[in-house]
């Protein structure tokens, strides 16, 4: 017989979930039975180690669970029957994952649905931190890195004391993931890092590895014996996945298949068996886990875009772009000696300042183009006379005094 909404809540008390949660784990019950404890579910999916999803909360069954730890060593098909033993694993498992994400009716909303008046306190967020990252890696897709390995996303969390100097001029594929979980305010559930096999270590004690993706999961390639630890040759975050790939955001990489990368590429499809990926970073974020992972929902497709919009930047985090110094010192290297037209890596930060010049009519607007050349190295050096510089100290090569006075009117920040 099945068990009403406020049956549902009174069980959820007596098994241990605290009095702002039972009204999403009736709802979720409900989404997932009927509140039947009879219900058994996901029998096409079973295998030589899952079984079916068993009561109440549909809990996925193991074949073996004495083999596996807690709270998956719970998993017991007979006993998950009962409707009071199916809740406490219920509990177990949302403890384990600091959430609700191992059901798909939560991360898809429609337990909402069997709420009363349709909404909780406890439902998800109305903005994503994660969303936010993701948007701002893909974002930075197209930038191209400077000599030995040069990036603003080092000089950025140096700048903001995150990091010790050490992380610029290094490879930076982690690099570049630290620089979105900062910049979207998820130091939480990801690890601040500039070495892959440090990243698979910090997963798997937080119990937040799985061999599935899932949406903002950290993807690690490699394999078990890379010279630096398992997993330990590269990573990119996923954005997107089906049944058979993942698509995937990433630093220091490329589109060519070559050991060295030299820039931000959206890469994918991949096949997620592919050999050389080695496994995911998949914290419980707030949004809920869009995983593929059986333990949290199994879905077979997600895209970020199934996230709640972008949340803002956190308060008191500036949010005007970079210019800095050395990268700009790089494209009048290459910019002054190259043919007209020509523009560096770091043409995006020469525009900047550019066209900060034209608004002090000191350069002409068609040539704020991105390419450091001859005229706009005279119209710097107008600028520095201007900031009372003279002789081999106005000499077209920004400075970070007077460049700071430019930035304060034109709204971009520096560093060297």
């Amino acid at each position: 017989m099945a068990l009403t909404y406020d049956e549902l809540r009174h069980l959820s008390r007596e098994v241990g979930f605290e009095e702002g949660e039972v009204d999403v784990a009736a709802a979720v019950a409900m989404a997932e039975s009927t509140g039947r404890p009879e219900a058994v579910g996901d029998e096409s999916l079973a295998d030589a180690t899952w079984g079916p999803s068993i009561g109440l909360f549909q809990i996925r069954s193991l074949r073996h669970p004495q083999q596996f730890g807690f709270p998956d060593n719970l998993r017991v098909e007979t006993s998950l029957r009962g409707p009071t033993y199916n809740a406490k694993v219920a509990r177990a498992i949302q403890t384990q994952a600091h959430g609700w994400s191992p059901w798909s009716t939560y991360t898809s909303g429609r337990y909402r649905d069997f709420l009363p008046n349709g909404n909780s306190a406890v439902a998800r967020p109305a903005t994503s931190r994660l969303r936010r990252c993701l948007d701002l890696l893909l974002g930075e897709a197209g930038y191209k890195e400077g000599p030995h390995n040069h990036n603003k996303y080092a000089q950025e969390l140096i700048d903001a004391g995150k990091v010790p100097a050490g992380w610029q001029n290094q490879e930076w594929c982690y690099v570049f993931q630290s620089w979105g979980t900062w910049r979207a305010g998820l130091e939480e559930y990801c690890l601040l890092s500039a070495f892959c096999p440090d990243g698979v270590k910090y997963y798997r004690r937080k119990g937040w590895w799985s061999e599935f993706p899932m949406i903002g999961a950290e993807v690690f390639y490699g394999a078990a014996g890379e010279r630096w630890g398992p997993g330990g040759s590269h990573i990119e975050r996923v954005h997107r996945f089906d049944h058979e790939h993942i698509w995937t955001i990433g630093g220091n990489t490329n589109l060519t298949g070559a050991s060295n990368g030299d820039g931000v590429y959206k890469r994918g499809p991949i096949r997620r068996r592919e050999v050389r990926v080695y496994g995911y970073g998949c914290p419980p974020f707030p949004e809920g886990r869009l995983s593929a992972d059986p333990r949290w929902g199994g879905l077979a497709s997600a895209s970020y875009t199934d996230l709640p919009p972008a949340a803002s930047d956190p308060d008191g985090r500036d949010p005007r772009p970079w210019v800095y110094l050395g990268q700009l010192e790089n494209a009048i290297a290459a910019d002054v000696l190259a043919p007209t037209g020509h523009r560096s890596y770091s043409w995006e930060q020469v525009l900047l300042v550019e066209n900060a010049l034209v608004g002090e009519g000191l350069l002409d607007a068609r040539w704020a183009d991105g390419s450091w050349g001859t005229l706009t190295l005279r119209a710097y050096a107008e600028w520095q006379e201007l900031c009372g510089f003279a002789g081999a100290e106005a000499d077209g090569h920004p400075d970070l005094e007077s460049m700071r006075k430019l930035a304060d009117k034109y709204e971009f920040q520096v560093g060297n």
